[in-house]
């Protein structure tokens, strides 16, 4: 079987494994953002297989790998998101409660360091099943597939009106 056909059955099995990534969204109750984000991580993981070489079997131990991190990832970002949330909520008092901040303080930066440390375990035990070209491959994936999500994001966002409340920021100078 060549590697473009091995490539293609492992993409439909990736997008039929998590069929409600293409959903309706309205019918699932689910929110289009995450919907828009598994979308992009089926992508990702397609194109990172195709551009590291990976076989059948070097590719499932990489995705299940990736998989695992990504899901943990997603876990702690969401409690961090939910810290932020609750410091916004405090900093609308004139005298917010120090005791109650310097909690949430602190358990952002707990949160910051898991997520820190959880990337650094997920690039090791991912090095682990590569190759030496195949990790130099991935380093200049990385950059170039979030070079590509922030060109389009800023395409996307150039189409839409900004949200009610938010300022634009000011024009770079290349």
């Amino acid at each position: 079987m060549s590697v473009n056909k091995s490539l293609w059955i492992l993409l439909l099995s990736l997008i039929l494994g998590s069929s409600t990534a293409w959903a309706d969204p309205w019918k699932e109750g689910k929110d289009p953002h995450k919907r828009t984000r598994e979308r992009i991580q089926i992508v990702k993981i397609w194109k990172m297989t195709e551009t590291l070489k990976l076989d059948k079997e070097g590719a499932a131990r990489f995705i299940a790998v990736n998989n695992y991190y990504e899901e943990a990832r997603r876990k702690v970002r969401s409690d961090f998101n939910e810290d932020i949330q609750k410091v916004r909520n405090i900093l609308r008092d004139m005298n917010p409660p120090e005791r109650e901040l310097r909690e949430l303080v602190n358990r952002l930066k707990n949160r910051k360091k898991e997520i820190n440390d959880l990337e650094n375990k997920q690039l090791e035990e991912e090095m682990n099943l590569l190759k030496l070209e195949q990790q130099a491959r991935y380093f200049i994936f990385q950059i170039d597939f979030r070079r590509e999500m922030d060109d389009l994001i800023r395409e996307i966002q150039g189409e839409r009106p900004p949200r009610p409340g938010y300022e634009k920021p000011p024009e770079r100078i290349r």
